[in-house]
């Protein structure tokens, strides 16, 4: 078994990738999105579901054929669910 060139490791590395950057994304405008609704607890919750959004959207991204298109919904479906949730927080219960 022969060792790797330097060229080939960085074919294989890959780096962060669309899941990685997707999630830390979400993360962090869901964090941003729910502390403008809801505060510290909104901020928690956004950065949750915004991480899962953005994951999902990773993976819609990296795929092909109906996953890409499962993945996108499921990516749409839970930036819905976030938003819902913001809209409870800043109403205070109140749809």
């Amino acid at each position: 078994m022969r060792e790797l060139t330097y060229e080939e490791m960085e074919q294989v590395d890959g780096g962060v990738g669309p899941l990685a950057f997707g999630a830390v994304m979400g993360g962090a405008y869901g964090a941003y999105s729910g502390y403008q609704s809801g505060g510290i607890p909104g901020a928690i919750g956004g950065f949750a579901m915004g991480s899962v959004t953005g994951f999902f959207g990773g993976v819609a991204a990296a795929t092909t054929g109906i996953a890409r298109g499962m993945f996108a919904a499921y990516s749409f479906g839970t930036h819905m669910l976030n938003d819902k949730a913001n809209d409870y927080y800043r109403t205070g219960g109140v749809s």
